[in-house]
């Protein structure tokens, strides 16, 4: 063999095939990482608008859970670090605990399954339809999923206090079902506004099953309900994680349709973490206790995210 390189084999590689001999290549190893210090560089810009508009944020929120700032009051300027008393304050706080527990029925019950469902019926009942009614039912459930959170929640209700729709078809006019049962109808309320975008999702997912497993399992005399179960079901299962997770970010945030339907209320059976953050900072001026509750939210929020960001990360 000539000296030269063959083929873009360097000469030590050549002379380790022709005589049996294996000897380490010259120079740089290259299946290790390298880091460019230039990449910083370009890097720098992202970085800078994160810790500006992000992580400063977030720090500086985390200290004023720390202090006693108020709204209107004493300490509305001349606030000061108060170490713990406001972790003290919310773990004495049974409000506290209830909004906790109205959080998790609200985000599970609501994004994780109501919406996730909800979305999941109507792709695959649209499936098989007739293309114009699939168009219809794809326009109404985008329309909901594109209104204000305002006018959603003027129409829920509208729809279910007194002399509401239900109230008036029922002929019952002080029939009041948003004060009976407010968490299941604000739980309604939001699932309804996402269905529309978890049924894009499941949509998108069912196109991509191949049609000849179903073909495959007809002609082996499988029933609608057996497909359904046997293929449709386990090929979503990874799209069902996601858009459950996606959903209970998307309500863990959804302050708007709440407090306008109920308020946190009656009492305190609607009143979620971010309502009951807003009524303390706004309401009874506690700013500084407000921002505790905000930085257990974002704490909440962090590991919502985590597990999107692991099973989204796993699927793949």
């Amino acid at each position: 063999m000539s000296s030269s390189l063959s083929f873009g084999v360097p000469i030590a590689k050549v002379g380790a095939q022709e005589g049996g001999a294996v000897s380490p290549p010259d120079g740089p190893r290259l299946d290790k990482p390298r880091v460019d210090p230039v990449s910083f560089v370009f890097l720098s810009p992202a970085a800078i608008l994160l810790g500006g508009l992000f992580i400063g944020p977030v720090l500086y929120a985390i200290y004023l859970g720390f202090t006693n700032l108020q709204l209107i009051g004493l300490h509305a300027i001349h606030y000061q670090f108060t170490g713990l008393a406001n972790v003290i304050d919310l773990v004495d706080d049974p409000t506290f605990y209830q909004s906790i527990w109205s959080t998790l029925v609200f985000v599970v019950g609501s994004g994780a399954v109501g919406a996730t469902l909800l979305g999941l019926i109507l792709a695959i009942a649209m499936q098989g339809s007739a293309a114009p009614a699939r168009w219809v039912g794809n326009t109404f459930a985008i329309l909901a999923w594109t209104l204000p959170p305002s006018t959603i929640a003027f129409v829920w209700l509208a729809t279910t206090t007194q002399s509401g729709i239900i109230a008036m078809l029922v002929g019952m006019p002080n029939l009041d079902l948003l004060y009976q049962h407010a968490m299941l109808f604000v739980s309604l309320a939001n699932a309804w506004s996402f269905a529309g975008l978890s049924l894009i999702m499941f949509s998108a997912a069912l196109r991509s099953i191949p049609e000849d497993l179903y073909e495959a399992a007809r002609l082996e005399g499988a029933s609608s309900a057996q497909c359904l179960m046997q293929i449709t079901i386990p090929m979503l299962k990874p799209t069902i994680v996601t858009v459950a997770l996606l959903m209970m970010l998307q309500t863990f945030g959804n302050f708007t349709i709440v407090y306008l339907m109920t308020g946190g209320g009656p009492g305190n059976d609607s009143n979620i973490l971010p309502v009951y953050a807003y009524l303390q900072g706004f309401k009874f001026h506690k700013l500084g206790y407000s921002a505790l509750l905000g930085n257990v939210m974002v704490l909440l929020s962090a590991i919502l995210g985590w597990l999107f960001l692991y099973f989204g990360r796993t699927r793949r």
